[in-house]
């Protein structure tokens, strides 16, 4: 039944793009294009969403590798692409992402279904709920699975560290379980049987650390769920002791700080207090959903509270239900471990420690949302059974089943914005009239359909509204070199990198924009600039071997320097950009090594043919012409 009602649900998902983080951390990501060394494919690159990650990396490598061989390459078809192949192969690869993830949600919410059922038949629990646990825990667990809230998680490919996390700290909690429900005395110990879930639930915890720095929290879970449940826990101190040990663990993957700029006690200038009080309202806005799950945003580029009148409500609101569950976790109150629960997996991104990026997002509830869950079901169980409604119990049944299609029908429509990067933009800024990025991102589409006019008044809006906002001026001037206008561009670049100098897209764009108008040694200049901040940037390291190539300018050009810049950056996209390969053979070439620069251009032309039909094919025809004849490529004198 779970699996069935999940999968109907999340049907229509396995199609769509990739948005937002899911191109660094996956189409742009030469880690998961191998499984060996392991090492490797648990090693992503810093300041994305997989670093410092290592489970959750390994898992999107085996995503790779089960990905059919034309596709797996396949990572976008490009603005404005007809060819049906190409779009097919897109959509095979990305089916294969979107699987992988669905499996992993549906086997939480089977493990979810094992926790909540056993968890009533404790001796706490079982004289209420006991008779009727198989039923109720099929309620909640099927109630979760088509949650909208769950959809931030599932149908955003890149987030499946929180579907992998929620599933080890579900499997983490359910042996937990296991091993004190078979907890038999064989002559002086445990029985082995004990023994085994205990160490399956420190494995499955270790792997969670690996996985998502929210799993800190899973042994105090363990420890509650004891102390409400079990009431005596002293001789479980092995098995405590066991997901302690894991702490190190995450430890010492966050000490190599794999996301330098994401975390943090302070954001842009904004104090721990001011984050701390903006969260009251972000968690009283995840509450409602939790009930009201519509509209769902993707990105909703939440205000900083200036002051704590300003969410005076929501913090009212939240601040209650803490206490209410402190206050019920020292009474052992069966109902408190939900709001632990809920409480403990939001601290880590919704106390003091700010995530850049992220104010607010849906996907942080995907664990939480089990808890509510369960408790509001158990609750009005409880109310059935107080007052001995008869007419209740008998339509307890139909209310479930049109809680799970309304339910279910609301994540359907989710999943369909998430069919183009247009639509779920789109979706987000009719949700957040002042909602800068939004407005950014679904310029960004809109310029790369050519739809300028579109795309221009956005801009121009989302920097009223933030007039600090580098990606903003920094798209305006891309729309601007769209159009012919790159001398106004110019200026545009110099303000966004001015706000955001440690973006390296917006250095990319504003050195080929110089290029563009000539400008050969400016160009160069910038590209040197941010390089040092950014050595393993692909797109960084190819754009200045290009300039270092082919500009027309001897005293701008360094055939060494760009040979060893496009070797690096065709190593780390796993020589599959024609783009790159293009640029390494016209650095052999500049070195007079014209072998070398047939051969590469070669492989460039099959790798860009193969993608189908583009610019890219006739310019690598032109420049294959003169490698053949002895000749660099030279770009034209502006």
């Amino acid at each position: 039944m779970i699996v069935v009602v999940g999968a109907a649900a999340f049907s229509n998902s396995f199609s769509g793009v990739f948005v937002f983080d899911d191109r660094n951390a996956i189409a742009s990501n030469p880690s998961i294009k191998t499984l060996w060394p392991l090492t490797t494919a648990m090693n992503a690159p810093r300041d994305t969403t997989l670093a410092g990650r290592p489970v959750a990396s390994l898992s999107f490598a085996l995503t790779y590798a089960l990905a059919p061989v034309d596709a797996r390459d396949v990572f976008t078809t490009g603005p404005g692409v007809a060819d049906a192949t190409l779009v097919d192969r897109f959509q095979q690869n990305l089916w294969t992402y979107h699987a992988v993830n669905l499996a992993l949600h549906l086997l939480t919410a089977l493990t979810l279904f094992g926790v909540v059922r056993r968890t009533l038949r404790t001796p706490v629990l079982a004289p209420r709920f006991g008779e009727h646990a198989d039923l109720l825990s099929l309620a909640i667990a099927t109630i979760w699975v088509v949650h909208p809230l769950t959809t931030g998680a599932v149908t955003y490919i890149v987030q499946r560290v929180e579907v992998l996390m929620g599933l080890f700290y579900a499997l983490t909690l359910y042996c937990a379980i296991r091993a004190a429900t078979n907890r038999q005395f064989v002559g002086s110990g445990f029985s082995r049987t004990s023994t085994r879930w205990s160490a399956a639930a420190i494995v499955a915890c270790a792997l969670g650390m690996g996985t998502k720095e929210t799993m800190i929290t899973a042994p105090i879970v363990v420890w509650v769920w004891d102390h409400v449940f079990l009431g005596s826990h002293r001789e479980r101190w092995p098995l405590y002791a066991g997901l302690a040990a894991t702490w190190p663990l995450l430890a010492g993957i966050m000490s190599f700080a794999p996301r330098s700029a994401s975390v943090g006690f302070g954001l842009e200038g904004v104090s721990p207090w001011a984050y701390l009080i903006t969260q009251a309202g972000v968690v009283a806005h995840y509450l409602r959903l939790a009930f009201v799950p519509w509209p769902l945003s993707l990105d909703y580029d939440w205000p900083i509270a200036r002051s704590l009148a300003d969410v005076l409500v929501p913090a009212t609101i939240v601040v209650s239900l803490l206490a209410a569950t402190v206050w019920g976790l020292i009474r052992r109150a069966p109902w408190s471990f939900a709001g632990v629960c809920v409480f403990l997996i939001l601290t880590p991104t919704s106390s003091i420690v700010p995530i850049v990026t992220e104010v607010a997002a849906d996907h942080r509830m995907y664990l939480p949302l089990a808890a509510i869950v369960a408790c509001t079901l158990l609750v009005a169980t409880w109310l059935v059974q107080r007052f001995h409604v008869p007419a209740a119990r008998a339509g307890a049944f139909g209310v479930t089943a049109m809680v799970v299609i309304a339910l279910g029908a609301l994540t359907y429509a989710r999943n369909a914005d998430f069919s183009s990067q247009e639509r779920i933009y789109a979706k987000d800024v009719s949700t957040g009239p002042f909602n800068a990025r939004a407005r950014s991102n679904l310029a960004s589409v809109l310029i790369d359909q050519g739809r300028i006019a579109e795309a221009a008044p956005l801009l121009r809006e989302a920097i009223r509204l933030k007039p600090t906002y580098a990606d903003a001026y920094a798209n305006l001037g891309v729309a601007y070199v769209v159009e012919g206008r790159s001398r106004d561009a110019v200026p545009l670049f110099e303000r966004a990198v001015a706000l955001a100098p440690g973006h390296p897209t917006v250095w990319r764009n504003y050195g080929e924009t110089l290029a563009s108008l000539g400008r050969f040694a400016d160009a160069a200049r910038v590209f040197r600039n941010v390089l040092p901040s950014s050595p393993d940037d692909p797109d960084l390291l190819e754009g200045l071997a290009w300039i270092l190539a082919t500009a027309p300018d001897a005293g701008v050009r360094d055939g060494k320097t760009a040979v060893e810049l496009a070797r690096r950056a065709a190593q780390l996209t796993g020589e599959t950009a024609p783009n790159v390969l293009d640029t390494l053979a016209a650095a052999y070439a500049e070195n007079g090594h014209f072998s070398d620069a047939v051969a590469t251009a070669e492989r460039a032309r099959a790798l860009a043919g193969g993608r189908g039909p583009s610019d890219l094919v006739q310019q690598l025809e032109l420049r294959l012409e003169l490698y053949r004849h002895g000749q660099p490529y030279r770009e034209p004198q502006k």
